[in-house]
C-alpha cells in the first residue's frame, strides 16, 4: 500500500484529476471534481469547498458529524491513479487559517470560498490497470478466463 507521501507528488500536480465521492445521509452517492485538493504539510488531504449550497459540502459535513468515510480519486493520465479513503477530521469557515485560503482565492479567482476541509487518509490504493491486473492475477487466480489457460498451455 502507497503512504500519503509516495504520492503527494500526484494529488498535488495541478494536471492531475481529482474527484471526491461522499454519501449524503439519505444513502445516495455524490461524485464531483474538486481540483483544489492537494496535501497539506501534516500529511492530511486538504481542499477549499467554494459553495456553501454544494452536495459535496452537505455530504461531507454529514461525515465529519457522524463518523463517515469518504473516497478521493487521483488520476494523473499517465496511467497512475489511487483511491484514497478517508474521515473529515476538520471544516474550517473562519480563522488566521481559513482567512489565509480565503484571501488567496479571492486574489486568484475573484470570489469568495465556503470552507477549507481536512480529511485524514485512512487507506491509499492503488487503482492503476496494470497493478490491478497483477493484483487479481496473483489473489484471484479463478477470475482466469479458459482461453487464456489454453493459449498459455498450449492446450
Amino acid at each position: 500500500m502507497a503512504s500519503i507521501y509516495d504520492i503527494k507528488h500526484i494529488i498535488n500536480d495541478p494536471k492531475t484529476v481529482k474527484v471526491v465521492g461522499t454519501v449524503g445521509i439519505d444513502g445516495v452517492p455524490h461524485t464531483v471534481v474538486k481540483q483544489s485538493i492537494h496535501v497539506n504539510d501534516e500529511g492530511n488531504i486538504e481542499y477549499v469547498e467554494l459553495f456553501e449550497s454544494s452536495k459535496s459540502y452537505r455530504n461531507i459535513t454529514g461525515s465529519l458529524w457522524y463518523n463517515k468515510k469518504v473516497s478521493i480519486l487521483v488520476y494523473n493520465g499517465n496511467n497512475e491513479s489511487y483511491e484514497i479513503v478517508g474521515e473529515p477530521t476538520k471544516i474550517l469557515v473562519a480563522g488566521r487559517e481559513y482567512e489565509k485560503v480565503y484571501t488567496k482565492t479571492l486574489e486568484e479567482k475573484g470570489f469568495d470560498i465556503a470552507a477549507v476541509i481536512t480529511i485524514v487518509p485512512n487507506s491509499i490504493e492503488d487503482q492503476s490497470p496494470k497493478e490491478k491486473f497483477a493484483e487479481q492475477e496473483k489473489t484471484r487466480i479463478f477470475f482466469t478466463h479458459l482461453d487464456r489457460l489454453s493459449k498459455d498451455n498450449n492446450i
